[in-house]
């Protein structure tokens, strides 16, 4: 891939700001905490659908889908986007939660592009 660009980097601002707009410091906050719960089943039944701490989560998955779709389509620079965020740290973290929305909803595309993009920073 090609340096990163001054376009590059206005849209990684851009996603910043989005980032800190949807309260997304704070949802990031509570998933490296020990409240969060791992395993999908058991987080569904302290945090059902609807709970705070449950959109927290689904904030953070969609956030990064976002940014996944992106980077799957070549829209952003990958070299800049995995020197900026812990990708595959994250995904880590939230991925048993991710892949259980994603067997109950019975869509096997959703999350699918931060799971691709996680894999790929881990390499």
């Amino acid at each position: 891939m090609s340096n990163p660009t001054h376009q590059d980097a206005i849209l990684m601002l851009q996603l910043m700001q989005l980032h800190s707009m949807a309260g997304l410091s704070e949802a990031m906050n509570w998933i490296w905490s020990d409240q969060f719960i791992l395993d999908y089943s058991d987080f569904v039944k302290k945090y059902p659908i609807g709970s705070e701490e449950n959109i927290k989560v689904s904030k953070i998955c969609g956030h990064f889908e976002t940014i996944g779709t992106l980077w799957k389509h070549n829209l952003i620079n990958e070299e800049l986007l995995f020197d900026w965020l812990a990708v595959s740290m994250v995904w880590d973290r939230v991925k048993g939660y991710a892949l259980g929305v994603r067997q109950v909803s019975g869509e096997p595309r959703l999350y699918e592009n931060f799971e691709a993009m996680a894999k790929a920073a881990a390499v």
